[in-house]
């Protein structure tokens, strides 16, 4: 069993880029949520991400497999980090991932962290300090 893996779902990319820094700052393996592999929820740590759509939805893949992988968080360590529009849509930025945080918290994981919640689009200039800052304290879990 690998340490860490990073999971994500992206739709336009922007959160698949994130999960690419979070795993090289991580040494972790990078895993996309749709691709249907096992392996990607094999790992003592796992960091899950999502973009927000619409009015808090999930990201297309994440709506599609997260009651299917759900079960696989049970007695794992999750961190989850998401994207979203807190100018245009304030009140449901970053929801998505609350959403998957909250799943993993019902199916028996221990949260690792705060849900980081970044706003590449409005805010990208402080994407990666807050990633890095981020990294730091899951990294104190493993």
């Amino acid at each position: 069993m690998d340490k860490i893996h990073v999971i994500y779902g992206s739709t336009t990319g922007m959160t698949e880029a994130v999960a690419a820094k979070i795993a090289d700052a991580l040494g972790a393996k990078v895993f996309n949520v749709n691709a249907d592999d096992a392996v990607a929820f094999d790992a003592e740590l796992l960091v899950l991400g999502s973009s927000t759509w619409g009015i808090g939805d999930l990201q297309d893949d994440w709506a599609a497999r997260l009651d299917h992988v759900k079960d696989s968080f049970a007695s794992k360590k999750v961190a989850v980090f998401g994207l979203g529009d807190s100018q245009g849509f304030a009140d449901s930025f970053c929801v998505a991932a609350e959403t998957i945080a909250n799943a993993a918290k019902d199916a028996g994981a221990t949260l690792v962290g705060e849900v980081l919640k970044l706003d590449d689009t409005n805010e990208s200039d402080k994407t990666d300090e807050k990633v890095a800052a981020w990294v730091q304290t899951v990294k104190s879990a493993v």
